[in-house]
């Protein structure tokens, strides 16, 4: 089977579009088409205007709105900064159990340089007693 590209021989007002046969893929024959070419010179102006009219309770409404949502970002903000506290006092107080500390002074040694170990209540501290 043949591959047939598509050929466009132009005149000066008319295209001709070969039709090729399926089976083939063959010219049969070629189409006349009538090409309707024409100068166009096109120049626009323009301006633009917009006017907002609010249909609802005014801008009331809107600034409340806007309040409580920065106020919901505020509480998110909080939130997120005591749970990544939380996580570090978690993971450090776990690591010190294990005897496992940071080097001093080292970039990550940071992240636990702020938490203090203590004895949990209701344990013996070891001491020691003099008898007389």
């Amino acid at each position: 089977m043949q591959m047939a590209s598509l050929e466009i021989v132009s005149t000066d007002i008319k295209v001709y579009k070969p039709i090729y046969d399926e089976d083939t893929g063959a010219v049969k024959y070629y189409s006349e088409v009538p090409r309707f070419e024409k100068d166009n010179y096109n120049l626009n102006y323009g301006i633009s205007m917009q006017f907002n009219i609010p249909l609802g309770n005014g801008g009331d409404l809107c600034k409340r709105a806007a309040r409580v949502n920065i106020e919901a970002q505020e509480l998110l903000i909080k939130k997120t900064k005591i749970e990544l506290s939380l996580f570090r006092l978690k993971n450090c107080s776990d690591m010190a159990k294990m005897g496992v500390q940071f080097v001093p002074n080292s970039p990550s040694a940071v992240t636990c340089e702020d938490i203090i170990i203590t004895v949990p209540p209701n344990q013996v501290v070891p001491h020691k007693h003099k008898l007389n």
